[in-house]
């Protein structure tokens, strides 16, 4: 009998042990896979994180730097140059741009439908930007105190208006996560340009020209550097300015301030052809002798915005060609 108990103890410390075993067993394996979860998970965080950081850039700009979102999406956008042109060119359609008395610029209507528009002012509620919550701000210079303002909630790109519309362009396209694609646009531009200039040079010859605006109360004549008009005309297209036109942007004179040019050919980039001051203009003698008044080689553009971007740019010298050269 006592040799059964013995044995039967035995049988029972035996099962203890392997019970024992397979316990610590479980619970050994229990606790690698919780490590091995909680080590998945720091490794989703830092995958998460390193995600956010490669979802912003930095942009140089104006006033410094920005951290943007790689692919912003509410871009709102602030100039009284058209540079919501730029990002249409490069396949970015914006959240909000400004527009005169609701309006957009006539060679952008179609590619800004449903965009909101916000009223040109020299001078903006920063609560109405806060309202639109953008993803990235792009402005001008001239709104400074805006910057100030809201560059620490809002990712903000300040450009400066310059004479050069291709570093403006350039700038807003970075900004927007696309200057290889405003690069291209550039490119296929000047190839453009420089066969349109080329077959307009061989038809006219050495016959100069110059650009004018009529405003409201005096006349805009445009010069030959530093404004996308004047780099239009005599930097892409190449074409031989009149005489005496001023070698800056251009100046504001009165009717009888046009008597110092006489230039073969007028390209009429007037907003509002009508008017009294613009009656006033186009029917006085001082107008009737210019020598392309005379000739009737005043060549009247409905592209009028100033060519600050490239869709305006690509439509004014389709219109050039036609009007110069009939096609």
């Amino acid at each position: 009998m006592a040799k059964k108990l013995a044995s039967w103890s035995m049988m029972l410390m035996l099962l203890l042990l392997v019970l024992t075993a397979c316990g610590n067993g479980e619970k050994t394996a229990s606790n690698a896979e919780e490590n091995k979860e909680e080590q998945a998970a720091e490794e989703v965080n830092e995958t998460e994180q390193e995600e956010q950081v490669a979802e912003t850039r930095k942009v140089k700009h104006l006033y410094g730097e920005a951290e943007v979102p790689m692919n912003p999406e509410k871009i709102v956008l602030l100039s009284h140059v058209s540079w919501e042109g730029s990002l249409v060119s490069v396949g970015v359609k914006p959240h909000a741009v400004m527009a005169y008395d609701n309006e957009f610029p006539p060679h952008l209507t179609e590619e800004l439908a449903g965009v909101t528009a916000l009223p040109y002012a020299d001078e903006i509620n920063t609560e109405e930007i806060v309202k639109l919550n953008p993803d990235l701000l792009i402005i001008s210079d001239r709104y400074k105190p805006l910057y100030d303002a809201l560059a620490e909630t809002i990712p903000t790109v300040v450009v400066e208006v310059g004479g050069d519309w291709k570093e403006d362009h350039l700038k807003v396209a970075e900004a927007a996560g696309k200057l290889e694609e405003g690069k291209k646009v550039i490119e296929d531009l000047e190839k453009e340009a420089e066969d349109i200039g080329n077959r307009i040079r061989e038809k006219v010859g050495e016959e100069t020209f110059m650009a004018v605006g009529i405003n409201k109360k005096d006349i805009r004549v445009y010069g030959t550097t530093n404004h996308a008009t004047n780099s239009l005309l005599f930097d892409d297209l190449k074409l031989k300015p009149t005489e005496n036109l001023p070698e800056d942007f251009g100046e504001n004179i009165s009717i009888e301030g046009l008597v110092k040019y006489d230039p073969d050919h007028i390209i009429d980039v007037t907003y509002f052809n009508s008017g009294e001051y613009y009656d006033s203009v186009t029917q006085g003698e001082v107008w009737k002798n210019l020598r392309a008044v005379q000739n009737d080689k005043v060549h009247t553009l409905t592209t009028t915005w100033g060519f600050w971007d490239p869709i305006e740019r690509q439509k004014g010298l389709k219109e050039i060609e036609t009007l110069l050269l009939g096609e």
